[in-house]
């Protein structure tokens, strides 16, 4: 199971997060038209650890949670619902960040975190 997988599962399982959004947890991009509050979260590295022996025993998968949302409110709360699910599936936050994106006049909360996958 890949990281991003298990970062859907933590995300769609938080009753909270998902009272908020729905299921419109996405990875990558928000499909064209969809409604609004949404997640969007993207893998932005990949470290493994190897063996001396050249033996893949695990990767540091830093991965992008962003809160998209039309108000800074409601971006923020989404946020709040992301970090709560990160931290209960036992993975640190690295990272949290907030803006707001001229072009198409949303709100946006990044929560960072490194996903220790093996």
């Amino acid at each position: 199971m890949s990281a991003e997988t298990q970062l859907y599962a933590a995300l769609s399982g938080r009753t909270e997060l998902t009272e908020l959004v729905g299921t419109r947890i996405y990875p990558d991009a928000i499909p064209e038209n969809s409604p609004l509050p949404a997640v969007v979260y993207v893998r932005s590295s990949t470290n493994p650890t190897y063996t001396i022996g050249g033996t893949l025993v695990c990767e540091d998968v830093r991965l992008s949670v962003t809160a998209w949302a039309p108000t800074r409110t409601e971006a923020e709360a989404v946020a709040d619902q992301i970090r709560s699910a990160i931290d209960g599936a036992g993975h640190p936050i690295a990272d949290r960040a907030s803006g707001f994106d001229n072009e198409v006049g949303l709100f946006a909360v990044t929560i960072e975190t490194d996903w220790f996958h093996t």
